[in-house]
């Protein structure tokens, strides 16, 4: 900053004012003269004047009404204002400095003590003007930060929130402590229906929390829409977590499969709170606690899935909740794990009222007024419909389209049924044919049954009627897992056959596997006359496709799907 000032002095005194402003001139300020105190005001310029000089008494307007106003006139500048007096009452010096002015000066005027003064005031405009150059500096950048922060906030909407969080069988509650909450729920239906959930807590809070949440997303959504399992999604999510996170960063995390054909659920627990499983068999409700590392800790080598099945009827409910409810601290520094949530685990709340009487129980406790947290519940419905009904796939059916006709076949031996699951591929071919895409829910869902039952009962050796109980079907699935790591021989081919015909399309989906066949002429494919757990799937297929054919005792099967030009789902 230059030290040449512009300075406004203000004295009805001729000679004091003509005195003072050759002193001033001298240093090489720029001096305006007012000849009182309204005078001044007039003259007063905020954009130019740096600097006010103002006799205390003076007619028409003394010097504190004019410093008053000249004070409006600046707003937000800070343009310093030193009285002239030639009295030495320190009451009226005293009221010079009350309403806002810098400084004094005493009359006569001392050169040497106006030129300490101006170097006094010159070294505070200095700061000033540092001051203000720095105040407007962060407002650029907050402003900017701002937007950034608004931009990411919509793209991470628009990656977390593709979401079926409002199906109806759905409860949700979300607090966040910043603009981005470290917590996720994430909700998608399958495609042979059902659907997949997931409730994240990333460590940390706002921004930093959040982006771990993208990959997750990104991964969870786009998986679960090619068919995967999610026994196969979550060592994915967390390698890609393990690889993009730094050391100290990782989510606790609860993953769902809810599966409507068989009326089961698989829980997958890492890190967070016990998942509360409510039923009519019991007024308390089952703990699924942690059994896993949460995501993004291991190394994809050694990581392992510990999954709990469970079944279910209509009307069952699960319940889950991130550390910001378990953790969060009542009136008396009690954590709610010790204290708040003990008639819940007890199952003194009822099930369809958990979600609410949590919040009350935040609310009274204060918790929500001053989260330390983020919060999040879930509360799932559990019914055989979710997911059955879903138009979230949001396949455009096409009225033109080409006829295709092509065949492919693909042969798993005892190798490949044990490492992959070829599901998802063959979907992702066959709903590569022209108008095809906008059935994938029945067709995998076709497709699935038909492996399932060639891989569990075909080459396994599986009997369904293990799974005619809780227990019963929680052992049925070990039991799968432990023959199938056991595998050495055995095939499942997979035959798929396109063909067109005028308007008419035809899937031909053939299964065949290597075990012993079964008894397919005494299938009953009445769904409605069977309240077993087990033994729906073929049922289910008769309703879905045009035809079943059977072969080789029942080692083979041929599902034939039609489908029409034009035709919506």
């Amino acid at each position: 900053m230059e030290q040449i000032l512009n300075i406004l002095i203000a004295d009805d005194n001729p000679s004091d004012r003509i005195l003072l402003k050759a002193i001033l001139s001298q240093f090489g300020h720029n001096v305006i003269s007012a000849v009182d105190g309204q005078d001044a005001v007039e003259k007063f310029d905020p954009d130019t004047i740096q600097l006010v000089c103002l006799d205390v008494k003076m007619p028409r307007k003394d010097g504190w009404e004019a410093a008053l106003e000249i004070q409006r006139a600046a707003g937000d500048l800070f343009v310093p204002i030193i009285f002239l007096s030639g009295v030495a009452d320190p009451i009226a010096l005293s009221n010079c400095l009350r309403i806002g002015g810098t400084d004094f000066i005493s009359k006569p005027y001392s050169p040497a003590l106006i030129t300490a003064k101006l170097n006094a005031i010159v070294r505070l405009l200095v700061m000033q003007k540092t001051l203000e150059e720095q105040r407007d500096a962060m407002s650029l950048y907050n402003e900017q930060l701002v937007h950034d922060q608004n931009v990411a906030k919509v793209v991470y909407e628009n990656i977390t929130h593709s979401n079926c969080l409002k199906d109806p069988a759905l409860s949700t509650v979300h607090y966040g402590t910043h603009t981005f909450n470290g917590d996720v729920i994430l909700a998608a239906y399958k495609p042979n229906g059902g659907m997949h959930l997931l409730l994240g807590d990333f460590t940390g809070h706002g921004l930093s929390a959040a982006i771990g949440a993208l990959p997750l997303a990104d991964i969870f959504f786009d998986w679960t829409k090619k068919g995967f399992l999610m026994r196969q999604i979550i060592p994915e999510i967390n390698a890609r977590l393990k690889s993009i996170l730094p050391a100290n960063m990782f989510c606790s995390a609860a993953f769902i499969d809810i599966k409507v054909n068989n009326k089961s659920i698989d829980i997958w627990n890492g890190g967070l709170p016990d998942l509360l499983f409510f039923s009519q068999q019991s007024k308390v409700p089952v703990r699924f606690e942690s059994k896993n590392l949460p995501l993004g800790i291991l190394p994809p080598d050694v990581f392992e899935c510990q999954i709990d099945p469970v079944t279910f009827v209509p009307g069952n409910r699960l319940v889950v909740f991130s550390d910001g409810v378990y953790e969060a601290q009542d009136k008396s520094g009690a954590m709610f794990c010790h204290s708040v949530l003990n008639p819940l685990y007890e199952g003194e709340i009822a099930d369809d009222q958990a979600l609410d009487w949590m919040v009350e129980q935040l609310t009274q406790e204060g918790v929500l007024e001053n989260p330390h947290d983020d919060i999040s519940c879930l509360s799932i419905r559990l019914d055989s419909n979710i997911g059955i009904e879903s138009h979230d796939h949001g396949v455009p059916t096409s009225h033109h389209e080409a006829p295709a006709d092509f065949s492919f076949e693909y042969v798993l031996n005892a190798d490949s049924l044990r490492n992959t699951d070829p599901l998802p591929y063959v979907l992702q071919i066959i709903t590569t044919v022209p108008g095809l895409s906008s059935f994938s829910s029945q067709v995998f869902m076709i497709l699935s049954e038909l492996y399932s039952n060639a891989l569990e009962h075909g080459v396994l050796g599986l009997k369904s009627d293990k799974k005619s109980s809780s227990d019963g079907f929680s052992q049925y699935y070990d039991e799968r897992e432990q023959r199938l790591a056991a595998l050495k021989d055995g095939f499942v081919k997979i035959s798929v056959k396109v063909t067109s015909s005028d308007n008419e399309r035809v899937l031909a989906l053939y299964v065949e596997d290597s075990g012993s066949g079964f008894d397919y002429q005494n299938v009953n494919f009445d769904m409605s006359s069977s309240e077993l757990l087990y033994n729906r799937g073929l049922a289910l297929l008769d309703q879905l496709c045009h035809k079943l054919e059977f072969c080789k005792g029942g080692r083979g099967v041929t599902a034939y799907y039609h489908w029409q030009v034009g035709q919506d789902d």
